[in-house]
């Protein structure tokens, strides 16, 4: 009988360990922030003329993208009940989930099946209308064009504005956030 040496093996494993705990090991962050004096802020500076056009191209491509995905959930799984409720665009993932159960007609109808579909469902809906929120917000977009020569004094003059944005909030939320002045 022979018998190995158990060096190899030990140096193998602490080898392996050294370098997960070289790899799962950081260093100190030195960035700091900057100070208020040190950002430069200028509120009453407007997005770039461009930025209009882009928003709104942006918005309507996320809204046609999220409606083809939304589409295509209604073509995978066709005798789901809600699969027709999905063709329609922004408001059918929303009447979809009236119904998210396994149809009659369905064949290997899981619960993974149903979770997974009414998952697509939202995800999608939340996109639509995340993509219309975008157009919107394309369409209404004051810029350094629109706004002309006088605007540097004409800010303080116009009153109350607003405007609202779509975001996307930890633990998988989304909701509207609305800013102002007044």
């Amino acid at each position: 009988m022979t018998t190995r040496p158990i060096w190899p093996r030990t140096l193998w494993s602490t080898t392996c360990l050294a370098a997960v705990g070289v790899m799962l090991s950081s260093g100190l962050a030195r960035a700091e922030e900057p100070t208020i004096d040190q950002v430069e802020y200028h509120p009453a500076e407007l997005p770039p003329e461009g930025a209009r056009t882009r928003a709104i191209l942006v918005g309507a491509a996320l809204a046609a993208g999220w409606y083809g995905a939304s589409v295509g959930t209604s073509y995978l799984w066709a005798d789901a009940p809600n699969a027709r409720d999905l063709r329609l665009p922004v408001v059918g993932p929303w009447m979809a989930l009236a119904d998210t159960g396994c149809g009659s007609a369905e064949s290997g109808c899981t619960t993974i099946t149903v979770i997974a579909r009414t998952t697509i469902a939202v995800v999608s809906g939340i996109g639509q209308a995340g993509g219309l929120f975008a157009v919107v917000e394309g369409l209404f977009m004051d810029t350094r064009s629109s706004a002309g020569a006088a605007s540097a004094g004409h800010d303080a003059a116009r009153g109350p504005t607003w405007a609202a944005t779509p975001v996307v909030l930890g633990g998988g939320g989304a909701g509207i956030e609305v800013v102002g002045s007044f």
